[in-house]
Formats: structure tokens, C-alpha cells, sequence
């Protein structure tokens, strides 16, 4: 009886620590207006001025890597660039930076070229950010050929 509740705390003690270093899969920083964050509400519809889905992988605070959709297989990324300095967004008296996260992937190397499974991902689903607290979620939606998040839910 004992070593089955050892070997069952072992096996969850093992489930709770990754395998891989873990990023998380963002857009890229957008700078919003402070004003602009408070009349956020449902339905409203940000504009990227993207045209593809060019996402970043996020450590911490800091970017490190770009990622794109692999063209091949639809459920997983590609680096395309590693940043060599770690880019960090910092906040201006009117403007916060927004950041839109789809959720948090593991890569076991960071190398251009180098393909990550983001299978467990939902990509059509987004939360947003400011300053480490979600203030919203939505979804990615296509307006006049330009990615664009529709509202779903203001925290």
C-alpha cells in the first residue's frame, strides 16, 4: 500500500515538472492608449495591420524568437528568427502595451528552421494582457484580408 502511494506521488510529481523549457506563443507587442484599454468592451474589433500570422515566442517578459505557421502542417510553427538581443516592451505614460497570447508551448531548441507542435493549442481563441493581468478575451477574425481580434469577453 505504501509504495503505490510513493509511486503515485512520483508519477505526479513527474507530470507537473515539463520536459522541455516552455515559451509562450504570442502576437506580436501592440502600444494602445490607456484611454482606449478603458472603453474596451464586447464586440469591438482590434485592428493588427497583419496580414499573416506572424506570431513571437515570449520568455518571461522578453521576446526571443519569431514564429510562423508551418505551410506543411497546419498544427505546428516555425522559427524564422532568434533574437540575439531579448527584446522587452516597456510602457509609456499614455500607452500600454498589449499582449495577446495564444498559450504556452515547449521547444526543446531555439534555432531558425527548427518546427514546434502547437497541437494543444486553440489558435482562434486569444487572451489579452496588459502588465501581466488578462483584461480580455477574444478571437482571431478576418477583416478585409487583415488579422483582427473581435472581442469575446472584458475581465
Amino acid at each position: 500500500m505504501k509504495t503505490e502511494t510513493q509511486a503515485v506521488r512520483l508519477a505526479n510529481m513527474m507530470q507537473k515538472r515539463p520536459l522541455y523549457p516552455e515559451y509562450e506563443l504570442a502576437l506580436p507587442w501592440v502600444q494602445i492608449k490607456k484611454s482606449a484599454l478603458k472603453k474596451l468592451s464586447k464586440g469591438d474589433v482590434l485592428l493588427f495591420g497583419l496580414d499573416s500570422l506572424k506570431m513571437i515566442l515570449v520568455d518571461d517578459k522578453k521576446s526571443i524568437a519569431g514564429v510562423q505557421l508551418d505551410a506543411t502542417h497546419q498544427n505546428s510553427v516555425e522559427i524564422i528568427y532568434v533574437n540575439e538581443e531579448m527584446q522587452q516592451q516597456v510602457s509609456e505614460k499614455k500607452y500600454k502595451i498589449l499582449k495577446c497570447s495564444f498559450g504556452f508551448v515547449q521547444s526543446r531548441k531555439l534555432e531558425i528552421g527548427h518546427r514546434m507542435s502547437i497541437s494543444s493549442l486553440n489558435l482562434k481563441e486569444v487572451a489579452l494582457f496588459v502588465e501581466g493581468v488578462c483584461i480580455a478575451k477574444g478571437s482571431l477574425v478576418n477583416v478585409d484580408e487583415e488579422i483582427a481580434i473581435e472581442i469575446t469577453k472584458v475581465n
